[in-house]
């Protein structure tokens, strides 16, 4: 190991969104952070590109970007939006709409569901039964379905009256089985669609509590929730690389390939222990304060050695789990429709982008060809991901000529790209997980799966936490915070029932805890 140790004020571990976003706020106020990504070609994270897809076609070689796979901002990213106002400056376009594409056996079934949503005129938390008053939602349900409205019912209020991220309480071993009981298998199998697509893993993976407190945070608190704005262009493009060049033109450093291995005290600061790929070998880094901005596992690994190993023992890590994108290019066009929505039901896939309605390189596709390119999203299980890359291309176009019977005939090319094992299992986090201010003086930590008193998710999340740890270093200098923008509050009838909910919860909880008590006094 190198005896000549470099000092600086602040070390970002990692450069997906959380640490550029930490690191672009600690450079505006003068403070460079020096920012270190394993990856030796392409910053940040799962928001990564790639080596770009290519095939022969009509004479001619295509070259198409590589998708992450992170196309649009709800309605509550916030403080996602004030990060791209601040640094990027890029001009989003809102969603016309979202298509709800849903399989049972045999019958596909389209309805536009979020406009009807977003813009019903029933109040949260239940404007989803507008979609009541849409003639094309009853291709989606059967008679019997109606059955599930007391469960429907139940359920709403539940999610309305319990705050998992507030209360920071994970019901363990509740799954979502115990979200749908009551309903009947094709709501119920309709609406998992639902879960998968907020939590974006596999239905046997996705925990009660986080199923709630998804939902509350994206649709049934507020309608307008589910309002999406898409990127002018690939998120390397139009986030990635001006968060890049701020944070440098800022005087920050951006080090690829270099794999933090442990931290160790020092000196009141820390020494990163760092294997750079690039000089090859060992090096010691000495930091003030460290940001520790990497996906779960990571993390893990990276605190549970050296001088945090101790404290690291005692706190507990969400899992993670594989998904997979693919692009598939057609020679024809799809119907007139959003450009994008979800695959609910018996689908394979569980979301779509149809590129060429969103950006420019796919759009020259379309204007050559009259053709058409289709993002699928998979969240299945280690039995899918298994499959080879032309297994799960074949079922895709098949699914996708399911529900675009127009493009039979027209496939022409396909591309699957299978993400490593590192997309965050979400658990809701309790006091035993990892924090924004954690256990060692000096070290912060930021990402979409770390503890924080906000209710956002994923991308908002990684932006709320990512602010809030380098707010924690910049007031250790006695430079001005930046503001943290704070969710919008419920509708008033979600409001009230939320507040009527937790009441009976209180109450009810007390008489149980004294019959209890009464009855342990009797034995």
């Amino acid at each position: 190991m190198a005896q000549d140790e470099d000092l600086f004020p602040v070390v970002v571990i990692g450069a997906g969104l959380a640490g550029l976003t930490a690191a672009a706020h600690l450079a505006a106020r003068g403070l460079p952070p020096l920012v270190l990504e394993a990856d030796r070609l392409w910053p940040g994270g799962r928001l990564s590109g790639g080596a770009p897809d290519t095939f022969e076609y009509g004479g001619r070689v295509w070259s198409f970007s590589a998708e992450s796979g992170m196309h649009a901002l709800w309605g509550g990213y916030d403080n996602m939006r004030a990060l791209l106002e601040r640094f990027v400056g890029v001009e989003l376009q809102e969603s016309p709409g979202e298509e709800w594409i849903n399989r049972w056996r045999r019958e596909v079934r389209v309805v536009e569901a979020g406009r009807a949503v977003r813009w019903g005129w029933l109040p949260a938390p239940f404007h989803y039964l507008t979609l009541l008053f849409n003639p094309y939602f009853y291709r989606t349900i059967n008679p019997l379905d109606f059955l599930s409205l007391p469960g429907f019912l139940f359920s709403i209020l539940w999610t309305v009256g319990f705050d998992p991220l507030r209360e920071g309480r994970e019901l363990e071993g509740l799954t979502l089985d115990d979200f749908f009981r009551g309903w009947t298998p094709n709501l119920r199998a309709t609406f998992t669609g639902v879960g998968v697509n907020l939590l974006a893993a596999p239905p046997e993976t996705v925990s009660l509590s986080a199923f709630i407190a998804a939902l509350r945070f994206y649709t049934v608190l507020r309608r307008d929730s589910w309002r999406l704005h898409y990127l002018p262009a690939n998120a390397h493009d139009s986030l990635l690389r001006p968060l890049i060049e701020h944070i440098e033109a800022h005087d920050g450093m951006l080090l690829m390939g270099a794999t933090t291995q442990r931290l160790e005290r020092c000196d009141g600061g820390w020494r990163v222990v760092v294997e750079d790929s690039t000089r090859g070998g060992l090096r010691a880094l000495r930091a003030a304060r460290v940001i520790v901005a990497v996906q779960a596992p990571a993390a893990e690994r990276l605190l549970r050695c050296g001088d945090t190993a101790a404290a690291a023992a005692r706190l507990r890590f969400p899992g993670a789990v594989q998904n997979a994108t693919v692009h598939l290019w057609f020679d024809a066009s799809p119907r007139p429709g959003a450009p994008g929505g979800m695959f609910t039901g018996d689908f394979l896939p569980d979301n779509f982008f149809w590129l060429h309605r969103l950006y420019p390189d796919f759009r020259a596709w379309h204007e050559a060809t009259g053709g058409s390119a289709i993002e699928l999203h998979l969240y299945a299980g280690e039995r899918v991901h298994r499959q080879p890359d032309n297994v799960i291309i074949i079922r895709c176009v098949d699914e996708v000529q399911r529900a675009f019977p127009e493009l039979r005939g027209h496939f022409v090319h396909g591309a699957r790209r299978l993400n490593t094992l590192d997309h965050t299992l979400f658990r809701v986090p309790t006091h035993d997980s990892l924090h924004v201010e954690t256990p060692w003086p000096g070290v912060y930590a930021c990402g979409d799966w770390v503890g924080f008193d906000s209710p956002a998710f994923w991308m908002e999340r990684a932006v709320v936490t990512g602010v809030a740890a380098a707010n924690h270093v910049l007031q250790a200098n006695g430079l001005e915070a930046w503001p943290i923008i704070p969710p919008r509050p419920p509708e008033p009838l979600a409001r009230a029932l939320e507040q009527t909910v937790r009441g009976f919860r209180r109450t009810a909880g007390r008489a149980i805890l004294g019959a209890a008590r009464a009855l342990r006094r009797r034995v």
